[in-house]
C-alpha cells in the first residue's frame, strides 16, 4: 500500500492537483452562498471567508432551495474530480475543510441540523465515501423533462457559467506542463482556521447524524419520495401546504431538550398537526427533529418567515414577538 502510494504521488501532476483545489474552492463558493441564502446565521459576513465569491446568479438568491440544488451539483462534480485522486491529496483537501470549519466558527452548538447533514456529507466525499451522494444522482427525481423548453434554457444557463474558466483551463494546463505536484505552491484561502479545532468540531457535528444520514438525508429530490409526509419536503412545498391548509399548521412555543435537574430549553417552532410532540431521545434529552413535521426557523429565510406568517394570519405585532423569540435558547 505504501508503495503504490509513493507511485500515486510520483504520477500526480502539477495541473491535476490544482485541479483539484480549484474545484474545491468552487465547491465552497457555493457552500458558503447556500449558507447566505438560507439565512443560517445573521452575522455570517463576519463569518464567511470567501468575501469576493463570484456566484451572483438571480435565481439562487433568496431561494435556499435552488442555492441548495445548485450545490449538490458542484458537490457531486467536486466527488467525480476526487475519484482518481490518490490519499495524500484527499488529506490536503480535508485540512483545507477543516481550515474553514474553524475560521467560519460553525460548531456543533450554533449548526442547524440541515447544514450538519450537508457538512458530514462534504467530509465523506473527502475521505472516499461518495456512493450516497452517486446513489442519489442516479435516483434523481427528474423535475424537468429533457424535451422541455424549460429544461434546454437550464442547459443554455449552465454551459453559459461554464465557458469562462474553460478557455482558461487550456492556459493553465499550457503552463504546468511537465511539472509535477511537487513543483506547484498551493496556498490556503482559509489561513484564519486552524486544523486540529476544525477537525475536533466536525467530529462533534459528525457525531450528532452519521446514524441518521443514509437514511434521513438526500442529496436531490429522490424518485418515488413522498412529501406529502412532510418528512422530505422543501421549504415551498412546506409553504404552500401552509396556504392550502392552514388549520393543519402552528407556530408554537415546545421544549426541545431537557436535562437531568429537571430544567428544559424552549424555542419556537413551526408544528405541522402529524408531528410527533412526545418523541424525546431518552440518552441525550433532545426532542428528535429527524422525520418529525417540526421545523425550525433557521430552516427558513427571513422572506420564508414572512411568506408562513401571512399564510398563518399572524399579524405583523406577533410576527414582531415571534421573530425575538425564534433564536430565544433559555434554560427554565
Amino acid at each position: 500500500m505504501k508503495k503504490q502510494q509513493i507511485q500515486q504521488q510520483k504520477q500526480l501532476s502539477a495541473y491535476d492537483r490544482k485541479t483539484t483545489f480549484d474545484i474545491f474552492h468552487m465547491t465552497m463558493e457555493w457552500l458558503e452562498k447556500y449558507i447566505e441564502v438560507a439565512g443560517y446565521y445573521p452575522d455570517w459576513n463576519d463569518r464567511k471567508q470567501i468575501h469576493n465569491n463570484n456566484i451572483n446568479r438571480k435565481d439562487v438568491i433568496g431561494n435556499p432551495e435552488k442555492a441548495e440544488k445548485s450545490f449538490s451539483s458542484q458537490l457531486f462534480m467536486f466527488k467525480v474530480t476526487l475519484d482518481d485522486d490518490p490519499p495524500f491529496l484527499r488529506d490536503e483537501v480535508k485540512q483545507e475543510f477543516y481550515r474553514w470549519l474553524n475560521a467560519t466558527r460553525i460548531d456543533s452548538n450554533n449548526c442547524p441540523e440541515r447544514l450538519k447533514q450537508w457538512l458530514f456529507g462534504v467530509n465523506e466525499i473527502l475521505e472516499g465515501r461518495g456512493e450516497k451522494i452517486q446513489q442519489d444522482v442516479e435516483n434523481r427525481k427528474q423535475t424537468l423533462n429533457s424535451n422541455s423548453p424549460e429544461y434546454m434554457e437550464q442547459m443554455n444557463k449552465v454551459f453559459a457559467n461554464i465557458q469562462g474558466p474553460m478557455q482558461n483551463e487550456g492556459e493553465i494546463r499550457k503552463a504546468l506542463e511537465g511539472k509535477t505536484h511537487k513543483d506547484i505552491e498551493i496556498g490556503s484561502k482559509f489561513e484564519r482556521g486552524n486544523v486540529e479545532q476544525g477537525e475536533k468540531a466536525f467530529k462533534q457535528i459528525a457525531d450528532t447524524v452519521s446514524a441518521s444520514h443514509d437514511n434521513s438525508f438526500h442529496f436531490f429530490p429522490q424518485q418515488g419520495q413522498q412529501t406529502d409526509n412532510f418528512q422530505h419536503c422543501t421549504n415551498s412545498e412546506i409553504i404552500q401546504d401552509i396556504r392550502q391548509n392552514p388549520r393543519n399548521w402552528r407556530i408554537d412555543e415546545i421544549i426541545v431538550e431537557f436535562d437531568n435537574f429537571g430544567r428544559t430549553r424552549q424555542e419556537i417552532v413551526l408544528i405541522h398537526q402529524s408531528a410527533r410532540l412526545d418523541d424525546y431521545d431518552q440518552r441525550t434529552g433532545k426532542l428528535n427533529l429527524e422525520r418529525n413535521a417540526i421545523y425550525q426557523a433557521n430552516q427558513f429565510s427571513a422572506e420564508e418567515q414572512a411568506e408562513i406568517n401571512r399564510a398563518l394570519n399572524i399579524s405583523q405585532q406577533q410576527t414582531a414577538q415571534v421573530q425575538q423569540q425564534f433564536y430565544k435558547w433559555r434554560w427554565e
